[in-house]
């Protein structure tokens, strides 16, 4: 009999319902910046496809949900937070958008996907658990679907960073309350090949960018532009995947 894995049903403190989408309106340059630049990177490595069928799976407060309705025929956003579903579904009416509450296994039950976006939630699980959590969504997809994830890069400023947030009170407790594993890219792509995903593409991003951001905005876009072009080898303080399930 196979042992049970370690599970991470939720974080350790309360995330607000409205957390990111307040984050996209903070008076703190940089945090606005961070949460941006995974808008605009989605759109250049993994823009939805009309009339695809895209689960955002660990949705937070729906904007990533919200700005894939935007071209997708059909968008599905999985939490296990009830104030993050309430408030998407009372802030984004869109008649091709719902969210649905309950664990990732829920999938199941909207399957099958053309595309899943997983937006900096790998983090909050067990390394073994992020991976039955890929193997999860390579069940759930439909025959060459596309899966774009972020996470929070060990070998970059990040884990100082990460530090440096827990004790500025800026942000909900992160280490250990909120992030279990950081990846490194040789580890997140050995987890997507593992579940069973062809990585199509393995990069990072948010790097200096968003810390320029409060002494100029263009700045920051222009140094967001150079980081994006050396995003394959530069040491930036995100990751991000695209990988496929193969198949037709």
């Amino acid at each position: 009999m196979s042992t049970p894995i370690r599970r991470r049903e939720r974080d350790a403190v309360e995330i607000r319902g409205d957390y990111q989408a307040r984050a996209l309106e903070s008076r703190w340059a940089a945090q606005r910046f961070w949460h941006a630049a995974k808008v605009r990177l989605l759109d250049h490595v993994a823009p939805p496809r009309p009339g695809s069928r895209v689960a955002d799976a660990g949705c937070g407060s729906g904007v990533i949900s919200s700005h894939l309705a935007r071209t997708a025929g059909r968008v599905t956003a999985f939490d296990s937070n009830p104030a993050a579903v309430a408030h998407g579904t009372a802030a984004y009416g869109r008649p091709n958008l719902s969210f649905v509450l309950g664990p990732f296994e829920r999938m199941r039950d909207f399957a099958p996907f053309d595309e899943i976006v997983c937006l900096e939630v790998l983090e909050h699980l067990y390394l073994e658990q992020a991976e039955a959590t890929l193997r999860l969504f390579a069940e759930v997809a439909a025959p060459g679907a596309t899966l774009f994830l972020t996470t929070p890069n060990v070998r970059s400023a990040w884990p100082a960073i990460e530090w440096l947030l827990d004790r500025s009170g800026l942000v909900p407790t992160l280490d250990e309350s909120q992030h279990l594993t950081l990846f490194s890219g040789a580890t997140l792509r050995a987890c997507c090949e593992r579940a069973g995903w062809i990585v199509d593409e393995l990069g990072a991003f948010n790097g200096l960018a968003p810390f320029v951001a409060p002494a100029s905005e263009s700045v920051a876009r222009l140094v967001e532009r150079v980081e994006f072009a050396g995003r394959g080898w530069l040491p930036l303080n995100l990751l991000y995947c695209r990988a496929v399930r193969p198949g037709r």
